[in-house]
């Protein structure tokens, strides 16, 4: 009698009942009332941004490790007696081809699995393929290790929208999408800095050893502290549980679709391909972005060289010079901070609020990356001082920030549950860019010359600048004439 109470007890307070037209009633496990403290977008404040913090430091220690390495390459060739000049880029670029391919398999199992499995164990390997690099015997295994190290440390890449978009409230997603963005941003400008260094002071293989140990710290704390946030992942959970303690095999979860794993796995990997190749606005939106990315990681490949040729700059004050444009992300940064929820708020209060509002950074860092490229390909043309063109890539980066920025929020706000698969098509293209890109950066100013060239850089910045206006205009239109099915 008290199983059979306890039974009705839990059936009454978890499970709602669902009439269909042919008479059947399912029972259906939902969230407990829209303040139920299982879902996460109800979570404390503490909890919510505790998650947003460990996300935003992975993503800031992952692109880190792309670019800190670049300046030991002379050192690591020497070590290993080679001047093959295409395996001394392989080295830093393979890296960056990773993130094309772990989000691939990443955001899939992210949406079947739940995001909290796939970042553990995704975060253990990462530490394990670093520590390899440190241990090459090498140069091939160096380059296939960097390659495994990419491909995992893209996890938080792909899915950390996706975590944000489960845990923080539309109107309130700027600031937390600023901590997110900020690791991207400002990781490939602090890497050369602090590697420059480190590479002169201990020597090439330490690079690796002090991301091992950083990388670990922040996986602890990630095992310690995270819990699951995908809501499909927790209601999956809660229908098991209350399977097992009502004995009623029927539960369904209200987000469940009926299919298998393997469907849902399937259908999740075949998703980021779908997005890119059947939605029109997320193939403009990744070519954009594939072109911003490949800009910026050219500018960080040929900006030592310029530096080095045109103002006779060390290798060591040549990762001071990344200073400005550091200082630069971090001014995209604050701009994006300041005005990104503000304009969604006002937009939301006056009942007028769509995913293509979140397109206006962009439409502001696109004319910005551009004039930032001018400013700095003829300002080294003219053998300016070497602060007008370091000003000028202060410019790209806030650009980029702007821009990034205004993207992965959009792609949040516009496919929500299936955030993590429109962030993955887009990381694989724009990660493509910034693999290929830079390979053709020194034969473009080599050519043409640092002014010619960076003109030519910024031509096709201000028409992806073009591309997004006529997004913004028309966004909603072309989402709701064309939806993708999944």
């Amino acid at each position: 009698m008290a199983a059979a109470t306890e039974t009705t007890r839990l059936l009454h307070e978890h499970v709602h009942v669902h009439q269909h037209a042919h008479e059947e009633e399912e029972l259906v496990v939902d969230w407990d009332g829209p303040d139920d403290p299982e879902n996460p977008l109800n979570w404390s404040s503490r909890k919510t941004w505790g998650h947003v913090t460990i996300v935003s430091l992975l993503t800031f220690l992952v692109p880190l490790g792309a670019t800190m390495f670049a300046p030991a390459i002379q050192q690591v060739m020497d070590d290993f007696e080679s001047s093959n000049d295409v395996i001394s880029s392989l080295i830093v670029s393979i890296y960056v081809l990773g993130w094309a391919l772990g989000p691939l398999v990443v955001a899939p199992l992210s949406e079947v699995h739940g995001r909290l499995a796939v970042y553990t164990a995704s975060n253990i390997l990462y530490v394990l393929f670093t520590a390899a690099c440190a241990l090459a015997p090498n140069l091939g295994s160096l380059v296939f290790f960097r390659l495994m190290a990419g491909t995992m440390g893209s996890t938080p890449l792909t899915i950390g929208g996706g975590t944000i978009s489960d845990l923080v409230p539309i109107q309130q997603r700027g600031l937390a999408l600023s901590l997110y963005m900020f690791g991207p941003i400002l990781g490939p400008s602090v890497g050369p800095l602090l590697g420059g260094f480190l590479a002169q002071a201990l020597g090439w293989r330490w690079i690796f050893w002090v991301l091992v140990v950083v990388y670990t710290c922040v996986t602890v704390a990630q095992i310690a502290i995270m819990r699951e946030t995908y809501p499909a992942a927790i209601l999956k959970a809660k229908t098991e549980s209350l399977r097992k303690k009502t004995g009623v095999p029927s539960l369904r979860s209200k987000l469940d679709n009926g299919l298998s794993s393997s469907q849902i796995l399937a259908r999740a990997i075949v998703r980021p391909a779908k997005m890119t190749v059947m939605s029109s606005i997320n193939l403009v939106l990744s070519l954009a972005s594939a072109y911003v990315n490949g800009v910026v990681f050219l500018l960080l490949t040929t900006m030592p060289v310029m530096l080095q040729s045109e103002y006779g700059f060390s290798a060591r004050n040549v990762g001071l010079a990344f200073l400005g444009f550091g200082l630069g992300n971090i001014a995209g940064l604050a701009m994006f901070s300041a005005t990104s929820d503000r304009f969604i708020r006002k937009r939301a209060a006056q009942s007028n609020l769509k995913p293509e509002h979140r397109l206006m950074p962009a439409l502001i860092g696109a004319p910005l990356l551009a004039v930032g490229l001018f400013w700095y390909g003829w300002s080294a043309q003219a053998h300016a001082h070497w602060a007008v063109p370091v000003v000028g890539s202060g410019l790209i980066g806030a650009g980029n920030v702007l821009f990034n920025t205004a993207i992965i929020g959009y792609l949040i706000d516009a496919f929500t549950v299936y955030a993590a698969s429109s962030i993955a098509a887009n990381t694989v293209i724009r990660s493509v860019g910034g693999t290929l890109l830079p390979l053709v950066g020194r034969h473009l100013y080599a050519a043409l010359g640092w002014g010619w060239g960076s003109s030519l850089l910024a031509l096709f910045a201000f028409l992806c600048g073009l591309a997004l206006i006529y997004l913004y205009a028309y966004g909603e239109v072309m989402r709701s004439k064309h939806p993708v099915r999944f």
